[in-house]
């Protein structure tokens, strides 16, 4: 056999069988940083208190507020709705002139999960997770 044929045909093999363990441990790290939460504030943990929506729910409408101070060089842009199962409820724009306050209707009767972001333009993107 060709020397290189065999290496290629090795490495190729080496690989097959390395890259879905690697995939897998890489898996527990995917969002390690680019998602925060109380939790899991990452390198924002001095920050989390101003980030982390707090939720309030009222039947079927969510009151969202972000304890965020708001100026023109650093301001919460958005709230998101979404339910457990990914579907996509709303969305609430802000500018720097705005207080992060939204208000959001679930569908009627709805009884699951709910996942709430706050984006933040310079600490970036904060999740809560309720049952409601």
């Amino acid at each position: 056999m060709d020397r290189r044929i065999f290496v290629g045909t090795a490495l190729a093999g080496a690989a097959a069988v390395a890259l879905p363990r690697a995939a897998s441990a890489a898996d527990d790290y995917a969002w390690k940083n680019v998602v925060f939460t109380e939790a899991d504030p990452g390198h924002w943990k001095a920050v989390e208190k101003l980030h982390v929506p707090l939720v309030k729910v009222d039947g079927e409408t969510l009151h969202i507020t972000t304890p965020h101070p708001m100026s023109e060089p650093h301001y919460i842009v958005s709230h998101t709705v979404v339910l457990g199962d990914g579907t996509f409820v709303s969305r609430k724009t802000f500018t720097w002139k705005d207080k992060p306050v939204s208000e959001h209707t679930l569908p009627a009767g709805y009884k699951g999960k709910v996942i709430v972001t706050s984006t933040c333009n310079l600490h970036d993107w904060w999740v809560k997770e309720i049952d409601v």
